[in-house]
């Protein structure tokens, strides 16, 4: 029997090779998130283009494949309406809220559309109510047509939506469309801009809604709008 011992095994001390992901895997991840990134770029940019493209393009539609269709002469309200309101308002004292004897609508596209497209159809008023009879400018020569007024209510400075108002006394005594947001003011006549920021800027008056009357029925028909929402008209 030998005395000889045998030497004892030493654990291996050589590096074991590192286990590596798998390349598909890690592949795969990194076009996940250039994916992810790419599409979320493309749709915030597709939402700013929406919220910035001109009325002239309805911006709730910015997206879709075509743009709406503009409307044709569309009946908005009756003289007779109007002046039953008119009449209403001023034995309830309100003569200097021209709101109450007003009629909105959108034209010549829905709501659904675009915003931009609110109008003010108004009976302007008149004696004995006031010291004389407020007319419109475009349609002097008749004898309905010159009684009301209607435009777009789409401010011509930074786009807020006016409202028929009055000015005031002391002040100008003018009826007036009103801008809640800046001030703007525009003549309930012919939507001159006359005070605030649109006056100050020297910008546009408010696009008028082109109307027509029929005796046979005392219908008031909207036939075209004369200007731009938010832009103005040239006259």
């Amino acid at each position: 029997m030998s005395d000889e011992k045998k030497p004892t095994p030493q654990p291996s001390t050589a590096p074991s090779p590192s286990v590596k992901a798998p390349a598909s895997a890690t592949k795969s991840s990194a076009i996940s998130r250039r994916a992810f990134v790419v599409g979320a770029l493309g749709a915030s940019t597709l939402l700013a283009i929406g919220a910035f493209a001109p009325p002239s393009l309805p911006s709730w539609d910015i997206l879709n494949p075509l743009p709406p269709t503009k409307e044709g002469p569309t009946q908005v309200t009756t003289f007779d309406a109007l002046d039953k309101k008119y009449k209403a308002a001023v034995a309830a004292g309100n003569l200097f809220s021209p709101s109450d004897y007003s009629e909105f609508f959108y034209f010549p596209y829905p709501v659904t559309a675009s915003p931009y497209y609110k109008n003010v159809i108004t009976r302007l008023p008149g004696p004995p109510d006031v010291p004389t009879q407020l007319v419109n400018p475009f349609y002097a020569s008749d004898p309905v047509l010159s009684k009301v007024a209607a435009f777009n209510l789409t401010c011509v400075h930074l786009r807020c939506i006016v409202n028929p108002g009055y000015a005031g006394n002391p002040g100008s005594g003018e009826f007036r469309l009103q801008c809640p947001c800046h001030g703007s003011q525009y003549r309930l006549t012919d939507a001159m801009p006359v005070a605030g920021p649109a006056f100050d800027l020297g910008l546009l008056p408010l696009p008028r809604v082109k109307l027509s009357y029929d005796s046979a029925t005392g219908n008031i028909t909207a036939t075209d709008l004369d200007g731009t929402a938010g832009v103005g008209r040239s006259a």
